[in-house]
């Protein structure tokens, strides 16, 4: 591509964006992610309305991003991503067809995040880091992509918790504030069977993180990492488990329609049922049924 243009082309040619799928409408609670799709050129600087992270998902290409007074010309590679503070003002200019994945993180969830890691949430702030590598950033780009590119959803509780845990790593790795305070011990018993109970009465809804840790008094972050350690399992995993239960129960005990199964055991579709349940038992639905 290249050698096709002189390098002034992309400097005088506005970008055209040729495709964008968003999370905008799917109710993530805090952040939201977009992946998109340009045919190169330059964009107009612009200030950001949250924290950004923006990660290369296509083959490599020339890029230069200018972050207010910064910039870095490069050769991106596929998983390098920039880390762009609120209100930042940025512009690229891609030389050549891109597909791109973009963060965007609210202040007040990030930083209700650094209070759960036990860092002072006032002192939350971000420099610009472009052009950057960080294996655990990198996993969950790549996750929150394939979330956005599939039909079957695994619901805004997975969502959620890759987004947590981008945040968690963002505050970890590159806040200027450090954490003091360590996260420990797990959730006391009252409030994870209070936390339990909750989940089990409500199996049949689209749950979140958001709502789970209000229920047991804590921050999403927090009561992630104290969920994990009383459990062994992360949220997402023992929902999951929960509902494949459910799930099974209703197909050995009742003659309900596999579908009605799968909808009053909080999966999306039969399908979604289908997949969760062979993936834990090794068994279909429907052998399940026969078997009775």
């Amino acid at each position: 591509m290249e050698g096709s243009y002189a390098k002034t082309s992309w400097l005088e040619t506005p970008m055209e964006v040729l495709s964008r799928v968003s999370s905008e409408h799917r109710g993530w609670n805090g952040f939201t992610a977009a992946i998109v799709e340009i045919a190169g050129g330059t964009s107009e600087p612009i200030p950001l309305a949250r924290h950004s992270v923006t990660m290369l998902v296509s083959s490599p290409m020339s890029t230069t991003v200018r972050c207010d007074d910064a910039s870095d010309v490069r050769l991106q590679q596929p998983g390098m991503f920039d880390i762009l503070p609120q209100r930042s003002s940025v512009g690229w200019t891609d030389g050549g067809y891109g597909v791109f994945l973009a963060v965007g993180l609210e202040h007040s969830f990030v930083r209700d995040i650094a209070g759960g890691m036990g860092a002072d949430p006032d002192r939350l702030h971000f420099s610009h880091r472009l052009t950057c590598r960080d294996p655990k950033i990198e996993y969950l780009l790549w996750a929150l992509k394939a979330e956005l590119e599939q039909e079957q959803q695994s619901g805004r509780l997975y969502a959620e918790s890759l987004g947590v845990a981008l945040a968690t790593q963002l505050v970890r790795r590159w806040n200027t504030s450090t954490a003091d305070g360590a996260v420990t011990g797990g959730l006391p018993e009252r409030k994870l069977k209070r936390a339990l109970s909750y989940i089990d009465a409500r199996l049949a809804q689209d749950l979140t993180l958001a709502e789970l840790a209000r229920e047991a008094g804590f921050s999403a972050s927090h009561f992630g990492t104290l969920f994990k350690q009383a459990t062994g399992l992360s949220v997402h995993r023992y929902v999951v488990g929960r509902r494949v239960q459910r799930a099974v129960d209703l197909i050995t005990k009742t003659r309900l329609p596999l579908a009605d199964v799968a909808l009053q055991a909080g999966f999306a579709n039969q399908s979604h049922m289908a997949l969760a349940v062979r993936r834990s038992l090794g068994v279909t639905p429907k052998r399940l049924r026969d078997a009775c």
